[in-house]
């Protein structure tokens, strides 16, 4: 009966790992030059003939955040040249916003470097391990996650247009240890790795090894645990597809209010976190999605709520719930000159144009070179739209459109001599508007907060 070592436990789980995935072409080693990773690498270099045409390639990311970080790039660099795994080596600024934790802004700008890699045949492995388990686990339990939380690391899981893998997630740190000792491996040891202001060293220096001292099979029984509850999460997930599915038959690009107010509060609150997470955004906290329920779910129909956290907000108009990006800001008390033969982007909103037309827009006799501004609404603003018989107030135009109140802010209003003229490419000023046969302007404007906001390209 063959012996399994340490040294060949390490091996076998990476083959084992990737043998369970045909037809990645490329894998992107998430190479940081720690032990882990270093011990990965190594197999791989050794072993990559196993995988016919697969390529294999590292990427090394510089966070900047220490002074020797050079020096480990270049370590990296060096290391696989001698095994001649090809290597890139990327720059970003790691830098943490105010009041963002330090590991978070590192781990945020480390994978969106290398989601720009990654195209859909690809995979990206990642060194984590057993014991990276077990306190990825024990974080997310004193943080109050839930089941999807305490899920903790799955071996396999999609990553932006293709796969990622951990092929080391059921290999112990010490059996690492033991591998990279057999074979003379120099890596590098990050000091940030010991400094217990970070919550993850805290727990694997000073709460993991007396946790292991009293229950030696620690790291087995948790990483159990955490399968149970991936398993609890794929269950949870079939029931909000399935709900999904019921409340919005035709998959619109938002809820249906009242569809959601007749689930059960735990239903709701399902159903809501998979449908944030389908749409790729950060998932709210237990406080913020109580708000989500108590302040949009609940509000008066002429309301428009919102509850935001960071990278998301959800807003409700009348019986919709609308997800989307934090919406930049407009200024409303700002006029822009506008020269109608160069299209205008308006404050990384959206880009206005115009295009020649017959008949149609507003008649080319009113267009010169220095009367035209785009402004955005203040409030009180009315226009008579060609063809109807008297003035409108913008409010009341929007309300039949049925239009959200935060597009409405950013719809790019039109002005001659200081005279609104169009709204947007949705309404022309009778006074303005080009007759049957005359020379005109059909304006244009292209904003991704419709595509993704509201999603109400057919009212347009």
């Amino acid at each position: 009966m063959a012996i399994t070592t340490p040294h060949t436990k390490v091996i076998q789980s990476v083959l084992l790992c990737l043998s369970a995935a045909p037809g990645i072409k490329r894998y992107w080693l998430a190479y940081s030059g720690g032990i882990d990773s270093h011990v990965l690498l190594h197999v791989l270099a050794n072993h990559q003939h196993i995988f016919g045409d697969a390529k294999f390639q590292a990427v090394h990311i510089n966070h900047a955040l220490s002074p020797q970080a050079d020096q480990w790039a270049e370590h990296c660099r060096l290391t696989c040249e001698r095994l001649q795994i090809p290597f890139i080596d990327i720059d970003v600024d790691a830098t943490p916003r105010p009041g963002e934790s330090p590991e978070a802004r590192a781990r945020e700008v480390r994978y969106q470097a290398i989601e720009r890699l990654i195209k859909p045949d690809d995979c990206l492995l990642t060194a984590h391990h057993q014991d990276d388990q077990v306190e990825t686990l024990l974080l997310q339990l004193v943080r109050g996650s839930g089941p999807k939380g305490l899920a903790a690391m799955p071996e396999w899981a999609s990553f932006h247009n293709g796969h990622l893998a951990r092929p080391l997630i059921h290999v112990r740190r010490e059996d690492i240890h033991v591998y990279a000792a057999a074979n003379q491996l120099k890596w590098i040891t990050d000091e940030s790795n010991l400094d217990l202001k970070f919550d993850r060293n805290f727990i694997r220096h000073e709460i993991v090894p007396r946790l292991t001292q009293r229950w030696p099979s620690l790291a087995q029984t948790i990483s159990r645990s955490a399968r149970y509850c991936a398993e609890a999460v794929e269950i949870l997930d079939h029931d909000a597809r399935q709900v999904l599915e019921s409340i919005n038959p035709n998959a619109q690009p938002y809820l249906p209010v009242s569809r959601l107010l007749q689930l059960s509060k735990a239903q709701q609150r399902n159903t809501l976190r998979y449908w944030i997470h389908q749409h790729g955004k950060n998932t709210p906290s237990s406080t913020r999605l109580e708000q989500v329920t108590e302040q949009l779910l609940h509000a008066a129909p002429d309301a428009s709520p919102k509850v935001g956290w960071q990278g998301c907000e959800l807003r409700r108009y009348r019986d919709q719930l609308h997800i989307m990006s934090p919406l930049p800001s407009v200024n409303a008390d700002e006029a822009l000159e506008w020269n109608i033969a160069h299209p205008v982007v308006i404050n990384a909103i959206g880009e206005l144009s115009a295009r020649p037309a017959v008949g149609a827009g507003v008649a080319k006799r009113y267009v010169s070179d220095s009367n035209l501004s785009v402004r955005f609404r203040k409030g009180g603003e009315s226009i008579q739209p060609a063809g109807r018989p008297q003035h409108h107030t913008l409010k009341k135009l929007f309300q039949e459109r049925g239009i959200p109140p935060w597009i409405r802010d950013r719809i790019p209003l039109i002005y001659i001599d200081d005279q609104l003229a169009a709204v947007g490419n949705l309404f022309v000023g009778q006074q303005f508007s080009a007759e049957n046969g005359e020379d005109g302007f059909i304006f244009q404007w292209e904003s991704k907060i419709l595509l993704e906001s509201a999603q109400v390209t057919d009212l347009w």
